[in-house]
């Protein structure tokens, strides 16, 4: 019986956690970032705020305090960022942005790279 149990248990955690995973889809073109991403805010997190805006800028809002800005260009399947952060150059990063409902996630170097999940609001 003991053994029945902890089975239903592990099968419902399992059932769960495979449920509770996002479906991301890949953000292909220009179009479809500007429809679905451009404008709004990108919450990390720490609470950072993030936003590309349509006209090619990125404005930044950090806990930490420090000062982010940038622009920003679809370069062929990427999302190519160049900021400066406190005055600090940062040079470009072209990253790849998958949606799934109010979540994005953004990895850097061209999906090879680190990976950041935001609320989208």
């Amino acid at each position: 019986m003991t053994r029945s149990i902890s089975f239903i248990v592990i099968a419902t955690a399992l059932a769960i956690a495979g449920a509770a995973q996002a479906d991301y889809k890949r953000v292909k073109t220009a179009d479809q970032f500007n429809a679905q991403l451009a404008g709004k805010k990108l919450i990390d997190e720490q609470g950072n705020v993030f936003v590309a805006n349509p006209d090619g800028t990125i404005s930044a809002k950090l806990v930490s305090g420090k000062k982010f800005s940038g622009s920003w260009a679809w370069n062929k399947r990427f999302w190519c960022r160049n900021g400066v952060l406190d005055g600090k150059a940062l040079g470009t990063d072209c990253q790849v942005f998958e949606v799934d409902g109010n979540s994005a996630r953004m990895t850097r170097e061209k999906g090879k790279g680190s990976t950041t999940v935001y609320r989208i609001e």
